[in-house]
């Protein structure tokens, strides 16, 4: 695992004090839950299958959630030009900071105002915001491209599609609890990324090009913010891949069927959001049964034995 060059080496200064810990954020990059890579399949919530040839975004403006809810913002000079297809993971070294208890983060995709529309050669060679190859930058007007996705989909992966984000009005914000470990005396929180859902409601099989502020362009900054970041297969134990049970329709306007060929093993049902929160839990569990989710959006769907273990998973989509 390498670890970003960034910006962000002032950041120190800014927060030096005797009761300081060393903090970073730890993105793991996923399809599903699967690892992601340039040319691995992943499918969106449409069923359309793709393999991804260019991933690139702006991970900037970060806040450190910790000790019953005090945020911390950290220094706008760290700035993390992310790309998924050069490893597995990334980790953003974000300062050092009077924190004890870390309960989540926020971060925003892209580049704030007025950095956004200034000249990039102004940035050393080597600085994130420096020009890249391929080129990050749109235009002085318009900015920088805040994510470049591209790849292939369609029959026999036929169809390239491009989608390029950018725009001061679509500077989002994104919130989500971490998982946090020690290492070294520092303090890393980890999230995943799926990348498949940061397809969501796209029709790449038809070969879309989306380069601006709008439409499928914005619709892809929209799932970086809604649905992309969690915890959902962070520390999950799925002990029964070969196991019979389907969940469907998928997507669905809210009404979904679970069926299961044999409960013996099972204990319960639980449903998560993106953020891991448990939103519904059923018991005494039969091979077959229906759930109402109420509003739209991404769930994952759990079956847990009677140690309380995961045994599958399934991702759900409510429209």
């Amino acid at each position: 695992m390498k670890k970003l060059v960034l910006s962000g080496l002032l950041a120190v200064c800014f927060v030096m004090g005797w009761a300081q810990t060393d903090v970073s954020l730890k993105i793991n990059h996923k399809l599903g839950t699967e690892d992601f890579a340039l040319d691995a399949v992943g499918t969106n919530n449409l069923g359309q299958e793709f393999k991804a040839s260019r991933l690139e975004y702006y991970l900037t403006r970060v806040t450190i959630v910790h000790d019953g809810g005090t945020e911390t913002a950290v220094p706008d000079e760290v700035v993390a030009l992310v790309r998924p297809e050069d490893e597995i993971s990334t980790t953003i070294d974000l300062g050092s900071f009077d924190v004890t208890s870390i309960e989540g983060v926020k971060f925003h995709i892209g580049v704030y105002e007025p950095i956004n529309n200034e000249d990039p050669t102004l940035h050393p060679s080597g600085h994130p915001l420096a020009l890249q190859s391929p080129s990050m930058h749109w235009g002085w007007t318009s900015g920088y491209r805040f994510i470049a996705y591209e790849g292939y989909a369609g029959d026999g992966f036929s169809q390239n599609f491009q989608l390029h984000g950018l725009g001061n009005e679509n500077y989002f914000e994104v919130e989500s609890d971490v998982e946090v470990e020690t290492v070294d005396g520092a303090l890393v929180m980890s999230l995943n990324g799926d990348y498949a859902a940061g397809l969501n409601d796209i029709e790449v099989a038809s070969g879309v090009v989306a380069h601006g502020t709008f439409g499928d362009a914005k619709k892809v900054l929209e799932n970086w913010r809604d649905v992309v970041f969690g915890l959902y297969t962070v520390g999950i134990d799925e002990t029964g891949e070969d196991f019979d049970w389907s969940v469907y329709p998928n997507p669905s306007q809210g009404d979904i069927t679970v069926t299961i060929a044999s409960v013996t093993a099972i204990d319960r049902v639980e449903v998560l959001n993106p953020l891991g929160e448990r939103v519904m839990e059923l018991s005494a569990i039969e091979n077959q049964f229906t759930m109402t989710l109420p509003n739209s959006g991404v769930y994952f769907v759990s079956l847990l034995n009677t140690a309380g273990e995961t045994v599958v998973t399934e991702r759900v989509v409510i429209k």
